[in-house]
């Protein structure tokens, strides 16, 4: 009689086995969600932390719909990991109206200089044709 195979999964795997993509991507989602951060994935999976940052960079970008599955994972998930995950959405994205805001002063300051300084008129007027 044949012994039942057990399916590989990442916590019974050998150690220098490789992980199949869906799988990576699965870790890559949880490390992207803010579920768990880098450090404690490495630990969790007995994986290295530069693998991982790797995974990451590599695997992020594979998103095209990154609002469903947003949407798919909040959905099975309990009221606490939601609230924490909208609270790291929107701290991140205030983070990133502010250095919006910060290049728009920046480059209207160095055009407002260029102006008087060198006396180049960029701003077109308001009346003027394209």
């Amino acid at each position: 009689m044949k012994a039942k195979e057990k399916k590989v999964t990442v916590k019974n795997r050998k150690p220098y086995e490789r992980l199949s993509d869906t799988e990576k991507k699965k870790i890559v989602h949880e490390i992207n969600s803010g579920l768990i951060g880098q450090r404690a994935a490495a630990r969790k999976y007995g994986l290295n932390r530069k693998t991982l940052g790797t995974w990451v960079a590599e695997f992020s970008s594979f998103n095209a719909r990154p609002r469903e599955v947003a949407e798919e994972a909040i959905g099975n998930m309990n009221e606490n990991s939601k609230t924490r995950i909208l609270a790291k959405q929107v701290q991140d994205l205030t983070k990133q109206l502010e250095k919006a805001n910060l290049k728009i002063s920046g480059l209207q300051t160095m055009i407002e200089v260029s102006e008087q300084e060198l006396h180049i008129k960029i701003r077109k007027k308001p009346g003027s044709k394209q």
